[in-house]
């Protein structure tokens, strides 16, 4: 190999090693988001969304089939604001509703956003 063609080599195969590092650091850093769970009453926003108003703090899920809570579940003081496909899990259907929702937390203000991943009715009334 000619000295021209080695100096051409070089910086190519160095700029491979580069991505190839900067690709281990990004798969290190990156981690997994639990699925978030709480306990809430379903109320239109007035505006084609829905939140949970009255909802328990959020708790990520250790074990894949979590137990149900009991229909008569505490409430909390939290309100989250309920995103994603809404209308394949009826969330509209449950409006006034005690449920017990699970997805994955968007953090936000001035309320945060769960990504709804599943739905389950614990009460028609929200007491």
């Amino acid at each position: 190999m000619s000295l021209i063609q080695a100096a051409r080599v070089i910086p190519w195969t160095m700029f491979g090693v580069l991505l190839f590092l900067i690709g281990l650091t990004s798969v290190a850093i990156a981690q997994p988001m639990s699925i978030m769970m709480t306990v809430g009453c379903v109320e239109s926003d007035g505006r084609g969304g829905f939140t949970l108003t009255r909802s328990t703090d959020l708790e990520a899920s250790t074990i894949q089939l979590p137990e149900q809570p009991p229909a008569d579940a505490p409430l909390g003081s939290l309100t989250i604001k309920m995103v994603g496909t809404l209308d394949e899990f009826g969330v509209a259907t449950h409006e006034g509703h005690k449920v017990w929702a699970k997805g994955l937390l968007n953090p936000g203000e001035p309320n945060d956003l769960l990504n709804l991943i599943s739905l389950t009715h614990l009460s028609p009334s929200c007491e």
